[in-house]
């Protein structure tokens, strides 16, 4: 059956469905994280957190590999290939008896999501480039932060009525169902023309390109540096809201209300991008990121934070970061055109090997204080400041930001 050639919207809707895939299985998992340590008698709470950065970790490995398989075989071939690892790591975890094997899946469940996170990416810069690549970016994120709103207040309803591994199920589910509407609607949008023989010298020698690129490096960096930060976050939802705050069964609602901030910025970036550009919005969202860690922290210094102004300051948050993670993809992927597979997977996985690491650190740190997430916004903000001052001196503003 030959596939009709997609509208816009049709193309948006299909890859933000691809994507989402991740979303939903790092934060229906969530509300699920106290149970998990009464099911397997864990008595170091910190330990939960390993469950959602091991995932991030294989992620940000296998988009190396996925980046450059599809230059190779096609964008579809090799999204197949990740759904069905995904869907093993699926049954692994919803078989586990322990810890140790329910991170051994969802490794590899990382490891399979991969291939969906970063050729989606590549699929949009087949398509498109600049800020038609960012406005393209911001409209697929507004349905990819979509799920975040949704999944935890169906995640915790599920687990309330039944248990956590059910979640697993939902997962495997929701995976085939992406396979077959991917494999029947979508078109393969890399021209054989543009194939390219898969060899490890190929590889390490467009690497090698891409991380000696100051221009894409530094906005990897940054990128890098405020996941890390957002899966921290992420890692210590629950503990803070449900406990810390002893919100209850309330907290997937204030989760849920928080990332409807990341999707009105996405939403907001889409309509702005094409006048304003990409540099001037993310550089608008970190000094408001940073400006308000500055505030609150000098506030939280005199007095313990109340929950409402906990979540203004998260909202401020999660919408620069809603407008930083389009722009800086695209910022990242300006130069990288002809290398558009293996530029998204490095650019993906580079980015995500810097913040997962980072969120274990960081969230090492927390003590039932919100104090650890506070200061690495404060941290972040200001490196990542100098790193654009560093760009802005290298390059003309202008220059690669049409």
């Amino acid at each position: 059956m030959k596939n009709r050639e997609l509208g816009f919207i049709e193309f948006i809707i299909l890859v933000a469905l691809l994507m989402a895939l991740v979303s939903v299985t790092i934060n229906m998992l969530l509300p699920a994280f106290q149970d998990i340590l009464n099911d397997f008698q864990l008595k170091d709470k910190n330990k939960i957190q390993l469950t959602v950065s091991l995932l991030y970790l294989g992620l940000g490995f296998s988009q190396l590999f996925y980046g450059t398989l599809s230059d190779t075989i096609g964008r579809k071939p090799s999204i197949y290939h990740g759904l069905i690892l995904f869907l093993l790591g699926c049954i692994i975890s919803y078989v586990s008896n322990n810890l140790s094997i329910l991170l051994i899946g969802q490794v590899l469940q990382g490891i399979g999501l991969g291939a969906p996170r970063v050729i989606s990416v590549a699929i949009v810069r087949d398509k498109f480039e600049g800020r038609r690549m960012a406005r393209a970016m911001s409209f697929i994120m507004v349905i990819y932060v979509l799920m975040p709103i949704v999944s935890p207040i169906l995640g915790k309803s599920i687990i309330m009525i039944s248990n956590w591994r059910i979640l697993f199920i939902i997962y495997i589910g929701l995976g085939i169902l992406v396979f077959l509407l991917f494999k029947y609607r979508m078109p393969e949008t890399l021209a054989p023309d543009k194939q390219k023989s898969f060899s490890l010298k190929h590889l390490f020698k467009a690497t090698q390109e891409i991380l000696s690129n100051k221009y894409s490096f530094t906005y990897i960096l940054i990128l890098g540096l405020y996941s890390g930060v957002f899966i921290t976050y992420l890692n210590l939802s629950q503990a803070i809201f449900e406990f810390q705050y002893q919100l209850g069964n309330q907290y997937p609602y204030y989760f849920a209300f928080l990332a409807c901030s990341i999707g009105l910025a996405l939403f907001i970036n889409g309509k702005l991008v094409l006048s304003l550009g990409m540099k001037l919005l993310t550089e608008i969202a970190i000094l408001s990121s940073l400006f308000t860690a500055i505030l609150f922290f000098s506030i939280s210094y005199f007095i313990q934070p109340s929950l409402w102004l906990f979540i203004v300051f998260m909202f401020v948050q999660l919408f620069s970061y809603g407008l930083l993670v389009g722009n800086l993809n695209a910022l990242a992927m300006q130069p990288l055109g002809h290398i558009a597979g293996l530029g998204a997977s490095v650019v993906g996985a580079i980015s995500t090997i810097i913040s997962v690491p980072m969120s274990i650190f960081i969230g090492s740190f927390y003590n039932n204080t919100t104090s650890p997430i506070v200061i690495a916004y404060c941290f972040i903000g200001t490196m990542s400041l100098l790193m654009l001052n560093f760009i802005n001196q290298q390059f003309s503003y202008g220059k690669l930001n049409r």
